[in-house]
Protein backbone atom coordinates (compact mmCIF):
# COMPACT_ATOMS: atom_id res chain seq x y z
CA UNK A 1 0.00 0.00 0.00
CA UNK A 2 0.98 3.71 -0.77
CA UNK A 3 0.96 4.82 2.86
CA UNK A 4 2.38 8.71 3.56
CA UNK A 5 3.28 9.66 6.98
CA UNK A 6 5.11 12.39 7.89
CA UNK A 7 6.60 13.84 11.43
CA UNK A 8 7.15 17.67 12.01
CA UNK A 9 9.77 16.85 14.08
CA UNK A 10 11.67 14.56 11.97
CA UNK A 11 11.55 16.74 8.49
CA UNK A 12 12.24 20.20 9.91
CA UNK A 13 15.34 20.17 8.58
CA UNK A 14 14.91 18.61 5.56
CA UNK A 15 11.81 20.94 4.81
CA UNK A 16 14.14 23.86 4.98
CA UNK A 17 16.16 22.59 2.29
CA UNK A 18 12.98 21.66 -0.08
CA UNK A 19 12.08 25.09 0.11
CA UNK A 20 15.06 25.96 -1.67
CA UNK A 21 15.08 23.05 -3.78
CA UNK A 22 11.17 23.15 -5.19
CA UNK A 23 10.43 20.06 -2.81
CA UNK A 24 12.45 17.71 -4.09
CA UNK A 25 13.12 15.75 -0.86
CA UNK A 26 9.81 16.14 0.99
CA UNK A 27 6.29 15.51 -0.23
CA UNK A 28 4.00 17.76 -0.10
CA UNK A 29 0.31 17.28 1.41
CA UNK A 30 -1.86 19.99 -0.10
CA UNK A 31 -2.45 22.82 -2.13
CA UNK A 32 -3.72 26.47 -1.99
CA UNK A 33 -6.52 26.38 -4.68
CA UNK A 34 -7.78 30.04 -3.55
CA UNK A 35 -6.38 33.31 -1.97
CA UNK A 36 -7.57 36.98 -2.62
CA UNK A 37 -4.72 38.85 -0.55
CA UNK A 38 -1.45 37.69 1.05
CA UNK A 39 -1.04 34.22 2.79
CA UNK A 40 2.55 33.53 3.99
CA UNK A 41 4.74 30.19 4.40
CA UNK A 42 7.18 30.35 7.55
CA UNK A 43 7.92 34.18 7.32
CA UNK A 44 8.99 33.95 3.75
CA UNK A 45 7.09 34.06 0.49
CA UNK A 46 3.79 34.54 0.01
CA UNK A 47 1.61 31.64 -1.73
CA UNK A 48 -0.13 31.76 -5.10
CA UNK A 49 -2.77 29.78 -6.10
CA UNK A 50 -1.10 26.23 -6.91
CA UNK A 51 1.61 26.77 -3.80
CA UNK A 52 1.88 23.06 -2.22
CA UNK A 53 1.55 23.32 1.32
CA UNK A 54 4.69 20.92 3.38
CA UNK A 55 3.95 19.43 6.67
CA UNK A 56 5.65 22.04 9.59
CA UNK A 57 4.37 25.16 7.77
CA UNK A 58 3.16 27.70 9.45
CA UNK A 59 0.64 29.67 7.61
CA UNK A 60 -0.14 33.31 8.35
CA UNK A 61 -2.21 35.49 6.81
CA UNK A 62 -2.32 39.48 7.08
CA UNK A 63 -4.49 41.99 7.84
CA UNK A 64 -6.68 40.96 4.46
CA UNK A 65 -5.48 37.68 3.98
CA UNK A 66 -8.57 34.88 3.06
CA UNK A 67 -7.05 31.49 1.43
CA UNK A 68 -8.31 27.98 0.76
CA UNK A 69 -6.22 25.25 1.59
CA UNK A 70 -7.06 22.10 0.07
CA UNK A 71 -5.41 18.62 1.78
CA UNK A 72 -4.12 15.56 -0.55
CA UNK A 73 -7.47 13.40 1.50
CA UNK A 74 -9.80 16.03 0.26
CA UNK A 75 -9.96 18.12 3.77
CA UNK A 76 -9.66 21.77 3.50
CA UNK A 77 -8.84 24.87 5.72
CA UNK A 78 -10.35 28.30 4.74
CA UNK A 79 -7.80 30.44 6.23
CA UNK A 80 -9.19 34.29 7.75
CA UNK A 81 -7.27 37.41 7.74
CA UNK A 82 -4.81 37.88 10.93
CA UNK A 83 -4.52 34.17 10.86
CA UNK A 84 -2.15 31.68 11.82
CA UNK A 85 -1.92 28.17 12.09
CA UNK A 86 0.22 25.25 11.67
CA UNK A 87 0.77 21.78 9.74
CA UNK A 88 1.65 19.60 12.52
CA UNK A 89 0.41 15.64 11.32
CA UNK A 90 -0.62 14.07 7.82
CA UNK A 91 -0.82 10.59 7.61
CA UNK A 92 -2.81 9.07 4.73
CA UNK A 93 -3.18 6.11 2.99
CA UNK A 94 -5.03 7.20 -0.65
CA UNK A 95 -8.06 5.72 -1.75
CA UNK A 96 -9.08 5.03 2.07
CA UNK A 97 -10.59 6.73 4.74
CA UNK A 98 -7.97 6.14 7.50
CA UNK A 99 -4.46 8.39 8.58
CA UNK A 100 -4.21 11.46 10.90
CA UNK A 101 -4.34 14.90 10.01
CA UNK A 102 -3.03 17.32 13.10
CA UNK A 103 -3.47 21.06 12.56
CA UNK A 104 -2.86 23.90 15.39
CA UNK A 105 -4.34 27.49 15.21
CA UNK A 106 -1.78 29.47 16.61
CA UNK A 107 -4.40 32.90 16.09
CA UNK A 108 -7.15 34.35 14.02
CA UNK A 109 -10.28 32.59 12.35
CA UNK A 110 -9.94 28.90 10.28
CA UNK A 111 -12.68 26.93 8.57
CA UNK A 112 -12.04 23.36 8.38
CA UNK A 113 -14.00 20.67 6.26
CA UNK A 114 -13.59 17.63 6.75
CA UNK A 115 -12.29 15.37 4.24
CA UNK A 116 -11.47 11.41 3.48
CA UNK A 117 -9.19 11.26 6.75
CA UNK A 118 -12.22 12.83 9.25
CA UNK A 119 -14.39 9.84 7.98
CA UNK A 120 -12.41 7.16 9.04
CA UNK A 121 -9.41 8.60 10.87
CA UNK A 122 -8.28 11.16 13.13
CA UNK A 123 -8.75 14.97 12.14
CA UNK A 124 -7.28 16.63 15.21
CA UNK A 125 -7.35 20.72 15.60
CA UNK A 126 -5.20 22.24 18.86
CA UNK A 127 -5.74 25.24 20.27
CA UNK A 128 -3.89 26.64 23.23
CA UNK A 129 -6.24 25.28 26.01
CA UNK A 130 -8.57 22.52 23.67
CA UNK A 131 -8.38 19.51 21.41
CA UNK A 132 -10.65 19.18 18.56
CA UNK A 133 -11.90 16.14 17.05
CA UNK A 134 -13.30 16.47 13.70
CA UNK A 135 -15.88 13.68 11.94
CA UNK A 136 -16.69 14.50 8.30
CA UNK A 137 -18.48 18.33 8.67
CA UNK A 138 -17.23 21.53 9.11
CA UNK A 139 -15.77 23.59 12.25
CA UNK A 140 -15.03 27.02 12.63
CA UNK A 141 -11.56 27.73 14.75
CA UNK A 142 -10.97 31.30 16.36
CA UNK A 143 -8.59 32.09 18.58
CA UNK A 144 -8.16 35.86 20.06
CA UNK A 145 -5.55 36.22 23.05
CA UNK A 146 -6.98 33.55 25.53
CA UNK A 147 -10.21 33.21 24.29
CA UNK A 148 -10.68 30.31 21.97
CA UNK A 149 -13.48 29.50 20.37
CA UNK A 150 -14.73 26.30 18.05
CA UNK A 151 -18.30 26.01 16.38
CA UNK A 152 -19.39 22.97 14.98
CA UNK A 153 -21.85 24.05 11.36
CA UNK A 154 -21.93 19.96 10.56
CA UNK A 155 -21.05 16.75 11.46
CA UNK A 156 -19.68 15.92 14.83
CA UNK A 157 -16.98 17.75 17.20
CA UNK A 158 -15.09 16.69 19.99
CA UNK A 159 -13.66 19.13 22.37
CA UNK A 160 -11.05 18.08 25.14
CA UNK A 161 -9.66 20.54 27.96
CA UNK A 162 -6.46 20.18 29.66
CA UNK A 163 -7.97 17.98 32.35
CA UNK A 164 -9.00 15.93 29.71
CA UNK A 165 -12.72 16.60 29.98
CA UNK A 166 -14.43 15.43 26.66
CA UNK A 167 -17.17 16.59 24.80
CA UNK A 168 -19.36 15.67 21.56
CA UNK A 169 -21.08 18.30 20.25
CA UNK A 170 -23.50 17.14 17.19
CA UNK A 171 -26.12 20.42 16.82
CA UNK A 172 -25.02 22.37 14.58
CA UNK A 173 -24.60 25.92 15.66
CA UNK A 174 -23.28 24.95 19.57
CA UNK A 175 -19.68 25.90 20.44
CA UNK A 176 -16.72 24.64 22.63
CA UNK A 177 -15.33 27.67 24.26
CA UNK A 178 -12.70 27.76 26.92
CA UNK A 179 -10.75 31.63 28.23
CA UNK A 180 -7.37 30.24 29.34
CA UNK A 181 -8.67 26.92 30.64
CA UNK A 182 -12.01 25.15 31.43
CA UNK A 183 -14.45 24.67 29.04
CA UNK A 184 -17.57 25.50 28.27
CA UNK A 185 -20.34 24.62 25.56
CA UNK A 186 -23.59 26.03 24.38
CA UNK A 187 -25.33 28.08 21.41
CA UNK A 188 -23.31 29.93 19.59
CA UNK A 189 -24.99 30.49 16.82
CA UNK A 190 -24.91 29.12 12.70
CA UNK A 191 -22.54 31.80 11.33
CA UNK A 192 -21.87 34.22 13.64
CA UNK A 193 -18.13 35.13 11.21
CA UNK A 194 -19.82 35.65 8.09
CA UNK A 195 -16.34 37.34 6.77
CA UNK A 196 -15.42 33.56 5.63
CA UNK A 197 -18.76 33.30 4.14
CA UNK A 198 -17.64 35.53 0.44
CA UNK A 199 -14.57 36.54 -1.05
CA UNK A 200 -16.16 40.09 -1.50
CA UNK A 201 -15.43 40.49 2.22
CA UNK A 202 -11.83 41.71 2.24
CA UNK A 203 -11.43 42.01 6.10
CA UNK A 204 -12.92 42.00 9.21
CA UNK A 205 -15.89 44.27 9.61
CA UNK A 206 -17.92 41.83 7.15
CA UNK A 207 -18.44 44.81 5.08
CA UNK A 208 -17.59 44.09 0.85
CA UNK A 209 -14.38 46.30 -0.01
CA UNK A 210 -13.92 47.39 3.54
CA UNK A 211 -10.06 46.93 4.58
CA UNK A 212 -8.36 46.59 8.05
CA UNK A 213 -7.63 44.06 10.54
CA UNK A 214 -10.12 43.66 13.12
CA UNK A 215 -13.12 40.81 13.13
CA UNK A 216 -16.67 41.46 13.92
CA UNK A 217 -17.53 39.45 16.78
CA UNK A 218 -20.50 41.32 17.88
CA UNK A 219 -23.10 38.17 16.91
CA UNK A 220 -21.18 35.40 18.44
CA UNK A 221 -21.60 37.79 21.70
CA UNK A 222 -25.24 38.34 21.81
CA UNK A 223 -24.97 34.34 21.35
CA UNK A 224 -26.12 32.06 24.58
CA UNK A 225 -22.65 30.80 24.96
CA UNK A 226 -20.99 34.18 24.02
CA UNK A 227 -22.94 36.10 26.85
CA UNK A 228 -21.03 34.17 29.64
CA UNK A 229 -17.73 34.99 28.63
CA UNK A 230 -16.04 37.63 29.82
CA UNK A 231 -14.24 38.57 26.86
CA UNK A 232 -17.35 39.78 25.58
CA UNK A 233 -18.60 42.11 28.32
CA UNK A 234 -18.61 45.52 28.04
CA UNK A 235 -15.76 47.37 30.26
CA UNK A 236 -16.44 51.03 28.70
CA UNK A 237 -19.83 51.11 27.98
CA UNK A 238 -19.98 50.19 24.27
CA UNK A 239 -21.65 47.40 23.11
CA UNK A 240 -19.30 44.00 24.22
CA UNK A 241 -17.40 42.02 21.11
CA UNK A 242 -17.80 44.70 18.54
CA UNK A 243 -15.04 44.32 16.96
CA UNK A 244 -11.62 42.90 18.27
CA UNK A 245 -8.26 42.24 16.97
CA UNK A 246 -6.09 38.94 15.99
CA UNK A 247 -2.48 39.67 17.09
CA UNK A 248 -0.55 36.90 16.75
CA UNK A 249 1.92 37.48 19.96
CA UNK A 250 -1.50 36.35 22.08
CA UNK A 251 -2.25 39.66 23.01
CA UNK A 252 -5.72 41.00 22.73
CA UNK A 253 -7.65 44.41 22.54
CA UNK A 254 -9.99 43.34 25.22
CA UNK A 255 -8.41 40.20 26.69
CA UNK A 256 -10.46 37.46 28.98
CA UNK A 257 -9.93 38.03 32.83
CA UNK A 258 -11.30 34.74 33.54
CA UNK A 259 -11.63 31.34 32.53
CA UNK A 260 -14.58 29.01 32.30
CA UNK A 261 -15.96 25.67 34.23
CA UNK A 262 -17.18 23.15 32.06
CA UNK A 263 -18.67 21.51 35.39
CA UNK A 264 -21.31 24.18 35.14
CA UNK A 265 -22.32 23.40 31.38
CA UNK A 266 -25.57 21.62 31.18
CA UNK A 267 -25.47 18.68 29.40
CA UNK A 268 -28.48 19.02 27.23
CA UNK A 269 -26.18 20.85 24.57
CA UNK A 270 -23.70 17.95 24.03
CA UNK A 271 -23.45 14.13 24.47
CA UNK A 272 -20.46 13.82 27.86
CA UNK A 273 -17.89 11.18 27.50
CA UNK A 274 -15.74 9.95 29.99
Amino acid sequence: MNIRKWSASILSGLLAISMTASGALAAAVGTTTAYQTNIVRNNAGTLGVGAEIFLGDRLKSNETGLGMIVFDDESSAKIGPNSSLTIDEFVYTPGSRSGKIGITVNSGLTRFYGGQISKGGTMQISTPHMVLGARGGIIEVVVIGLLEIAILRAGRMTCIDEDGKKYVVTNPGYACTSEGGGLKVGYGGIDPFPILDSIDRVAGTGVPGSTGGNIDISAFCASAIGQTLSACQSTDGSLPGYIIEFPDNGGSSNPPTEGGDHKKMPCMYCLSEG
